[in-house]
């Protein structure tokens, strides 16, 4: 071991040399264990520092440190390291089908790839159909089922293969790492990748998605976190199956017959609600108190949303003809009111919005509108009989 660098928040350990992969071109770094005099220190994480130093950082409950110039037995979490693998070569895999699919014109725009999923952001103009999502994700697993070499080899830049893709305006040196994939997917990469693309097992496309114009985001899962995602989804597919009392491949023709008879369902209950409305707004039009020539209601209901409170106070003025109709209603923990003032009512000086508006304040919220419609609330829905009623 060369030395401890610490930091404010983290310790990390340097070697002579090492076999961790450090952070770089969007993979994640290693983790795993270095053995130092007998005890076991958790490597967390793996970067590259500005001088390229490689830095192992450790874990944060560490209670010592080893000293320098002591011998180290470093072991890469291989599996964790196979699984970023997966995603990695999936990536190239994945960027391939794209220009295949798409075009030419995608390029890579940024990519991230750990233990779990990859990232993959690319240059392109519109979203993704499903059918061309479909297409790119059976290109890829096609390529894996193939079981195809996956070469890895250092050559002069100038001397790279033709066709071999590089981007982000990357400087690269006079040497350069190509990985080719099958010989139809060749890029300069310093990342770690799979001995053949059988090892991938499968790959699944999450989710598509725009990030910012001109540029999409695929989330993609390979091996192991392919088949954890497939199975997820075959499980919400079994609950949805079996609440249906259908099997997998009846589910959506049960879904859609759900569905059919529930939009019936609200057809008819919207019927019965605007005959009982009808009914109400009648009941409530018969209790109107005469006040010169104009009709006066004021009244606490109950309805299910302001809209209703507002379809049944227009059936009141309709049944009065010339008036004044107040309607309250308590929804959830607030308070709704409405008013409505019919022509010859504003011409006498009553106007909806100012009403609204005071007992609005009363009920402690805000509200206003029209002279001949206004509509508000407030949050004390105790106080609401008191208020219309006063």
């Amino acid at each position: 071991m060369l030395e401890v660098v610490r930091t404010e928040k983290d310790t990390f350990l340097v070697f002579d040399r090492t076999p961790f992969y450090a952070e770089m071109g969007g993979q994640a770094g290693d983790t795993g264990t270095a053995t130092i005099d007998g005890h076991a220190f958790q490597i967390v994480d793996t970067i590259k520092d500005k001088s390229g130093r490689v830095l192992h950082k450790l874990a944060a409950d560490s209670k010592q440190v080893p000293a320098n110039g002591s011998t180290a037995k470093l072991a890469v979490d291989v599996v964790r390291r196979r699984a970023i693998a997966r995603h990695h070569t999936a990536e190239h895999l994945i960027h391939w089908a794209l220009r295949k699919t798409l075009g030419s014109h995608v390029r890579q725009a940024g990519t991230h790839k750990t233990a779990e999923r990859m990232r993959f952001d690319f240059a392109h103009f519109e979203a993704l159909t499903p059918a061309q999502l479909r297409e790119v994700e059976q290109l890829v697993n096609e390529r894996i089922l193939d079981n195809a070499k996956v070469a890895c080899f250092e050559t002069d830049f100038d001397q790279k293969p033709e066709g071999t893709l590089a981007f982000f305006g990357e400087k690269y040196g006079k040497v350069v790492r190509v990985v080719d994939v099958g010989g139809y997917s060749r890029e300069l990469c310093g990342g770690t990748h799979v001995s053949t693309t059988g090892e991938i097992g499968l790959i699944k496309i999450v989710s598509e998605s725009a990030i910012a114009a001109g540029t999409r985001r695929l989330e993609i899962v390979a091996g192991q976190a392919a088949l954890d995602f497939i199975a997820e989804r075959e499980a919400v597919l079994a609950n949805v199956g079996s609440q249906l009392s259908a099997g997998p491949l009846d589910v959506a023709k049960k879904l859609d017959a759900v569905l059919a008879q529930k939009a019936d369902l609200e057809k008819k209950l919207k019927a019965f609600e605007q005959k009982a409305a009808a009914g109400l707004s009648e009941e409530l039009a018969a209790k109107a108190t005469l006040k010169g020539d104009l009709k006066f209601v004021s009244a606490v209901v109950s309805v299910d949303a302001p809209d209703a409170l507002r379809t049944l106070g227009t059936q009141v003025l309709q049944k009065l003809g010339e008036g004044v109709v107040v309607l309250g209603a308590a929804l959830g923990e607030k308070a709704t009111v409405v008013a409505f003032c019919s022509p010859a009512a504003i011409k006498a000086g009553h106007q909806a919005g100012k009403i609204v508006n005071e007992l609005s304040q009363k009920l402690g919220g805000k509200g206003g509108g029209k002279p001949d419609f206004a509509m508000g609330g407030g949050k004390e829905p105790a106080k609401l009989a008191e208020v219309i009623q006063g």
